[in-house]
């Protein structure tokens, strides 16, 4: 019925040498020489480097120092001393080595409006998790907490004389700001997020003194130190003393004014709203350069069509066990390129010193590895923390084909499409056979993971996919052989994608499925859409059938977000927008779900109650018990080679074989403020 296509490694077999000279013939510009006679080795699938060796917790040095360009500041008046800058009691961060001051690490992104693979230089979190086991959480930007024995009380202590990088006192204004002026405002937002309504209603928010605080839950919310480990400065911590000037329980009423006339808001709300855009919840945004921060580095200019040059924050609160304040690397440049292939040209010329996991392609491993003895960079090889590089979610709550809504919830379609797919040929198409086949399920690292959760269904079987359909009385057929619907129409099924957005091989492996899926008479498709708009249908339930990653599978954020496993998420991907409306919204809004999967939400919110980790474990398993038997999602492969491209002369990096993805926030986890230059030059 169909003619399977040449899929990528046919396509590599035969190219082989020549990728270098395609890339740079698209690009333009010279020719790099480039080391052609054998083939490179793709990464060695189960070698693994030992784990960096570093103490967990240090005692405070008994003096600090600072790099030579704070020190000339400080010289020529235009700064504070160093002990008056860092917090009274800094945060120490054990590391490798002591590092070197200096140096600047050049950068790129291929989305004006996310910095996907730079949010993990500048991403500061209020907990964080340690970088040694992926499940202990420390202190971060929150100093210290303390829990109640039934998990409904927290209180939380911050760095005293911590300080935004414009020298105004972090104190627990900022948090009081935050939380009655913006997060529950009536004005400013429209609702506060579920999490900070556990139990039904909002938490309660209590001021103790300048460094202190605490809140109260409406029911106990054991899991609550977790989903901290997601929240960045604008949870918490919004800088009140800039901000005031933009709200009207502020500001002055003249000046508000004539601040919205000279801008292109009607609102101060909208105005506010802008002002803080710049900073995301994930930290995927840098902000402009007066904006008060608090990570590592901060922007130094404007950005200009595209170029995002940042630079040290001089009240960074972070020092290593010598007293040296962090961080060692002077400057980051994050330039805009359209495409991976300028990307990649600039990579094996050198022009770049980290390239992040979204611009980073395994298909172009080869040409990095080819080049490399010529270049300053390194490749690094780190473990994909996706459990599924590329998932498919079939819509179970179309809005419009409403037809189509009753054959896509009925049990057998979801498991005719896993089991229609040949794993294995994605495998070596688009990741040299070096990944992992199986469903959507926990990493096997996790505590959650049990193989059955990652086997059942994964297996190629076009005759149990055809005997599925046949079940479920697609039986007619059309000349072409496509099965038809109930109604006589054709059974399409499209899959809808962002192309890049997802990952740089999207629309190879959704050929590929679509090869399957047609070969058991289903007419399926495949269509790249700008990220907006995908965004825009899925949560509108337009799309028969989504495509993205699927991370939050490791410890870290299995047990905080389980979006791509049950329906609790409206965007991106996940099994129903409709029923995830109707959870995060506690019933009042979307579609009340099956009685099934209400229960798969039971066990989820028993998840976030208890304390007892083993409690915990024990309930999500219940979850995936379920799923094992009743898949959602069409899983494809997982713990795929995931390389990172860093210079040779950087130290104090993750050890080779470390998981790398957004469940360690990018390189957020393994602290890039400790990275430095071996000689302190780039």
């Amino acid at each position: 019925m169909t003619q399977r296509t040449m899929h990528r490694r046919r396509f590599l077999q035969l190219s082989g040498a020549t990728t270098a000279a395609v890339v740079l013939a698209a690009c333009g510009g010279p020719e790099p020489e480039v080391i052609t006679e054998e083939p490179a080795a793709a990464p060695a699938a189960e070698e693994e480097a030992p784990a960096q060796t570093v103490m967990e917790d240090a005692e405070a040095p008994s003096q600090y120092s600072e790099s030579p360009r704070l020190a000339e500041m400080v010289a020529n008046g235009d700064l504070p001393p160093v002990t008056e800058r860092l917090p009274v009691s800094p945060l120490v961060l054990p590391r490798e080595s002591i590092g070197e001051y200096g140096g600047l690490v050049r950068q790129i992104h291929l989305d004006p409006s996310s910095f996907v693979s730079q949010y993990g230089w500048f991403s500061e979190r209020m907990l964080t998790y340690s970088d040694q086991d992926l499940k202990t959480i420390k202190s971060n930007l929150f100093a210290s907490w303390e829990i109640s024995d039934d998990a409904t009380y927290y209180t939380f202590h911050l760095h005293e004389g911590m300080r935004w990088s414009t020298g105004d006192l972090v104190t627990t204004g900022d948090v009081d700001f935050w939380w009655n002026s913006v997060a529950t405002h009536p004005e400013v937002a429209s609702s506060v997020w579920w999490v900070y309504r556990h139990g039904g209603e909002n938490m309660v928010l209590d001021i103790h003194d300048d460094y202190s605080f605490s809140v109260t839950f409406a029911a106990p919310f054991g899991n609550f130190p977790a989903y901290l480990t997601r929240r960045i400065q604008g949870d918490f911590l919004l800088p009140s003393n800039y901000l005031k000037q933009f709200h009207a329980d502020f500001a002055d009423e003249d000046d508000l004014a004539a601040m919205l006339e000279e801008s292109e808001y009607e609102t101060w709300v909208q105005l506010l709203s802008n002002v803080r855009s710049g900073r995301s919840v994930w930290g995927t945004r840098p902000n402009s350069p007066e904006y008060p921060m608090l990570s590592a580095w901060i922007v130094d200019q404007e950005p200009q069509q595209g170029l995002v040059l940042m630079k040290r924050n001089p009240y960074y609160w972070k020092v290593d066990t010598s007293g040296q304040q962090l961080p060692y690397v002077e400057d980051l440049r994050i330039d805009f390129v359209a495409n991976h292939d300028i990307a990649t040209q600039k990579t094996i010329q050198g022009e770049l010193d980290y390239v992040g996991p979204h611009d980073v392609s395994i298909a172009r491993y080869p040409l990095y590895k080819e080049n490399e003895p010529n270049q300053h960079y390194q490749v690094m090889d780190y473990t994909s923390c996706m459990t599924d590089r590329y998932t498919l979610y079939p819509c179970h709550t179309l809005t419009e084909d409403l037809v189509l809504r009753e054959i896509v919830q009925h049990p057998n379609f979801v498991k005719a499409l896993n089991v229609a797919i040949d794993r294995e040929e994605i495998n070596q198409n688009l990741f040299f056979g070096l990944a992992k086949m199986g469903q959507l399920a926990p990493m096997p690292n996790s505590q959650y993971y049990e193989p059955k959760y990652a086997e059942n269904w994964s297996q190629y079987d076009p005759d149990l996919a055809n005997q599925l359909l046949d079940d479920m009385g697609l039986t007619e057929r059309n000349g072409d052989g496509f099965r038809l619907r109930p109604d006589g129409d054709v059974l399409k099924f499209n899959i809808e994608h962002a192309g890049p957005r997802v990952g740089v091989a999207t629309h190879e492996f959704t050929e590929i499925v679509v090869t399957f899926w047609r070969e058991v008479g289903i007419e399926a498709s495949t269509k790249e859409i700008q990220i907006s708009l995908y965004n825009e249908r899925w949560s509108q339930g337009l799309v028969h059938c989504g495509c993205w990653h699927a991370d939050r599978c490791t410890d870290t954020l299995l047990p905080v977000e389980m979006r791509w496993f049950i329906p609790t998420n409206i965007g991106q991907g996940g099994p129903a927008p409709e029923w995830g409306r109707w959870f995060r919204s506690n019933g009042q809004d979307g579609e009340e779900p099956p009685a099934a999967i209400q229960t798969l939400y039971d066990h989820y919110n028993t998840m976030n109650t208890v304390i007892d980790d083993a409690e915990r474990v024990a309930a999500g398993k219940k979850i995936f018990d379920w799923l094992a038997d009743n898949p959602l999602a069409v899983g494809s492969v997982s713990e795929s080679p995931a390389p990172l491209i860093f210079p040779k002369t950087m130290r104090n990096l993750p050890a080779a074989g470390k998981p790398v993805g957004w469940d360690t926030y990018g390189i957020s986890t393994y602290h890039p403020e400790a990275f430095y230059y071996e000689g302190g030059v780039s």
